[in-house]
């Protein structure tokens, strides 16, 4: 399963840095992979891949989770899209 989670951050250089380094919270989410993109200079998203979407959210949502956020310098608009649907064409 795939979960997409967009942000609003003070540097997208640092926020990748310091993405990496929570590693240890991201597996206790089920996640074997993040794919990481900016849109401009302030916009990112993370897509996750996911064996546990609940735990995931779950852990998403835990306070843990807002400080490693903000440790990030991730400063608002945080998003996230549980990817339900997939499409071949």
């Amino acid at each position: 399963m795939l979960v997409a989670v967009r942000a609003e951050v003070e540097s997208v250089d640092y926020w990748r840095e310091k993405f990496r380094t929570h590693d240890v919270l991201f597996k206790s989410q089920g996640v074997s992979f993040a794919h990481l993109g900016a849109a401009n200079n302030k916009t990112v998203i993370a897509v996750f891949e996911t064996n546990d979407v609940d735990e995931f959210v779950r852990i998403f949502n835990d306070p843990e989770t807002a400080e490693a956020m903000s440790e990030d310098k991730i400063t608002g608009g945080v998003e996230m899209f549980v990817l339900d649907e997939t499409l071949a064409f």
